[in-house]
């Protein structure tokens, strides 16, 4: 072993034993900050370009006027029932807090009766400063002000996952696979001339595989928490027709259906206060987008197939409890992906399930669960600490009734 190898196991030695002093999880914040300070190489594929992409606010587009009016509309309904509805509906585990500070435009909108600051949101949400709790854009900001970490975030972390997909994760694909559109105003990173976010490369992986799970000429997928429609919009690109069911906390929906309305003007959108998910809903309208508290309208064994990513463990146990229910009252196929042994610790009290402790009932049968292998590479490296496991359930009976 070298004299330089001996020293720095002697001082890994003694830097280890104060920081566990500081407890476990100081220990990892430690070393993973300390990762970001590794020195940065050239790219082992000098022909990957990745520059890191965090644009300016942009002003509005007075032709979205329209839509925006029918987002307005639908979001005040939905604010005016929240309150009334079940606790288990209202935003738990930390999302109150990310809801009061990064959406403050959609509810200072609302209650001043004002479309601006609503508008202004929503075609910048993708560049937010503040963490929406649907994607990285905080951070993004954070490595685009330090040249160290932009480095770190280009280099270490986009490049070589990125590399991987075009390797081994995307079968083959042409990196414009993974382009995301820029409605929102998204931020990321430029691979050629391709915006990637570190989120778009598991949503084309399971976007590619999910529309594998169904079939018919046009299946029902709904979910659970579908951010701002990033795992459907890739999903999109490989089913010709379907309908499309999103389940979700106001704000978050609001997002979601103005950057998939800006993807699918032509498909036929159904908000809150225009409709219900019924059986005839389901029939007429290609999108149907409903506060979460609407799921208990939606009709037994209507859909093909329910999807989930990362969210039921972001909820308190009960209200994880009650949506793992309807999900099993409503479909015939089950698809999740969420923490296998890590659990959340809720300021207010109480913990978050972890896979295993789902109610997922006995009438399905569990066909595939297997680890994430876009997770373990989020970092740009192995990460053994991400735990993400997905599973995939089918019902033991006969298809759904139409």
């Amino acid at each position: 072993m070298s004299i330089a190898r001996r020293l720095a196991d002697k001082a890994a030695d003694v830097l280890a034993f104060f920081l566990r002093l500081g407890g476990r999880m100081f220990y990892r914040y430690f070393v993973e900050a300390l990762w970001q300070r590794h020195p940065s190489f050239e790219q082992a594929d000098t022909r990957l370009s990745v520059t890191l992409h965090f644009p300016d606010p942009v002003a509005p587009d007075p032709s979205e006027r329209g839509m925006v009016e029918r987002l307005f509309a639908a979001y005040r309904a939905a604010k005016q029932v929240e309150q009334a509805v079940d606790p288990v509906f209202h935003p738990g585990g930390g999302w109150k807090r990310v809801r009061d500070k990064a959406f403050a435009p959609l509810l200072e909108g609302v209650a001043r009766d004002d479309l601006e600051p609503f508008h202004f949101f929503l075609a910048n949400f993708g560049s937010w400063k503040d963490s929406t709790g649907i994607e990285t854009s905080r951070l993004v900001h954070e490595y685009s002000v330090d040249p160290r970490k932009r480095r770190h975030y280009e280099q270490r972390m986009m490049a070589p996952m990125i590399q991987w997909w075009l390797t081994s994760g995307g079968g083959g694909a042409a990196l414009s696979e993974l382009d995301l559109p820029r409605h929102g105003n998204q931020c990321g990173v430029l691979a050629g001339e391709s915006l990637v976010t570190s989120g778009a490369i598991s949503s084309e992986i399971y976007g590619r595989m999910l529309a594998g799970l169904v079939s018919g000429e046009r299946p029902v997928i709904a979910e659970v928490g579908g951010g701002f429609g990033r795992l459907v919009y890739y999903l999109s690109r490989h089913l010709e027709r379907f309908c499309y069911l999103d389940f979700d906390l106001p704000e978050t929906l609001c997002c979601a259906s103005y950057f998939l309305m800006k993807c699918f003007p032509e498909r036929r959108f159904l908000l809150y206060g225009e409709g219900e998910p019924a059986a005839a809903s389901i029939r007429e309208f290609d999108f149907i987008m409903m506060p979460s508290f609407e799921i208990t309208r939606l009709p037994a064994r209507s859909v093909d197939l329910f999807i989930n990513e990362n969210s039921l463990g972001d909820m308190p146990g009960a209200t994880a409890r009650f949506f793992v229910a309807e999900m099993c009252r409503t479909a015939d196929a089950i698809w999740h992906r969420n923490h296998e042994a890590w659990r959340n610790e809720f300021e207010e009290g109480g913990r978050s399930l972890i896979n295993r402790e789902y109610p997922i009932t006995p009438e399905f049968e569990e066909v595939i669960r297997h680890c994430d292998p876009a997770g373990l590479m989020v970092k740009g490296r192995l990460d053994y600490d991400a735990d993400m496991f997905w599973y995939y359930y089918r019902r033991r009976v006969g298809p759904s009734q139409s």
